[in-house]
């Protein structure tokens, strides 16, 4: 029986990142995630397990 490989658990982790040019990205806020123009700054960032998408946040 094959074991299947465990996804790379640091993606799921809020890591700092700094964005030098703006794009387009989900945000996560208080009022829940929303697609969103993401501004040159410094952000957390981490994957998200059900979007498989890259979501930011402020720091």
């Amino acid at each position: 029986m094959p074991i299947e490989p465990t996804p790379h658990t640091a993606d799921y982790d809020w890591q700092p990142c700094h964005i030098w040019f703006p794009r387009t990205g989900l945000v996560l806020d208080r009022h829940g995630v929303r697609t969103r123009v993401i501004w040159p700054g410094q952000y957390m960032v981490r994957k998200s397990r059900t979007l498989r998408k890259w979501m930011y946040r402020h720091r």
